[in-house]
């Protein structure tokens, strides 16, 4: 479903060259919950901007479905990205508008009739369990919820991919795992492919079927999570997982 191809990123500081992404080569398929895992400044998030292009390439090819999109033009992109959605660490709510309205924005981008995005956004917020929100504004909302109303938003356009980036680092961990059950009901009962960017193995480990570990720039391992947790090969695997580890 998604892959990319020897994928670079250089950016410049100064007349300074950063080598953001170094060669990426990764295979997603359909339906995974894929993690990127690493410290910061590894590129992950460089990494998942790639996909639908809020990045682009120095080198390399993005392949989403088959059709590799790096030539693609920015008017060709905007059906595309429809089809992507992405919810990130501080949830990028408009604080102007009501829960209702967050949801409602992007399908009144499209030119949808007032009754259908009524019906719809109602939906979306009966499955991210906040109706009794719905005209709320972010302001009277706690983190857990905004970012439930950040996902119903993303949902808004019927994505195929959900590219969740540090989605939980600013929430604390039992607002964490609900908001992971909820994104794993979603990939369960949507069947929508879910790239989750994140610097904490436990999320991995409760979340992922599949992850990449990324150190500089580079995928230094990638490997099925179970295996992964089993068998680490890098020494910058060992030392994320070290945290998690229990020492008698």
């Amino acid at each position: 479903m998604i892959k990319l191809e020897q994928v670079s990123k250089i950016f410049y500081k100064q007349k300074r060259e950063i080598q953001a992404l170094q060669n990426i080569t990764l295979h997603i398929n359909k339906g995974d919950i894929f993690g990127i895992i690493g410290y910061s400044g590894s590129g992950k998030s460089t990494l998942v901007r790639t996909i639908n292009l809020l990045e682009r390439p120095t080198s390399g090819n993005i392949y989403l479905s088959g059709q590799n999109i790096v030539s693609f033009s920015d008017r060709e992109l905007i059906p595309l990205r429809r089809k992507i959605g992405m919810i990130f660490q501080h949830f990028n709510l408009l604080s102007s508008r009501t829960v209702f309205n967050n949801i409602a924005f992007p399908l009144e981008l499209t030119g949808m009739a007032k009754a259908e995005i009524n019906k719809k956004v109602d939906n979306l917020l009966r499955m991210v369990d906040l109706s009794e929100k719905r005209d709320e504004y972010p302001a009277a909302l706690s983190g857990g919820q905004k970012q439930r109303v950040a996902i119903a938003r993303a949902l808004a356009s019927d994505p195929e991919i959900l590219l969740c980036d540090e989605a939980t680092s600013a929430l604390d961990p039992q607002t964490t795992r609900a908001i992971l059950s909820l994104l794993k009901r979603i990939n369960r009962e949507m069947g929508i492919t879910i790239v989750l960017i994140t610097h904490q193995m436990e999320v991995i480990r409760a979340i992922c079927n599949q992850v990449a570990v990324m150190s500089q720039g580079q995928v230094v391992e990638q490997n099925d999570v179970n295996e992964l947790f089993k068998s680490p090969k890098s020494y910058i695997t060992r030392e994320l997982l070290n945290p998690a580890w229990i020492i008698d």
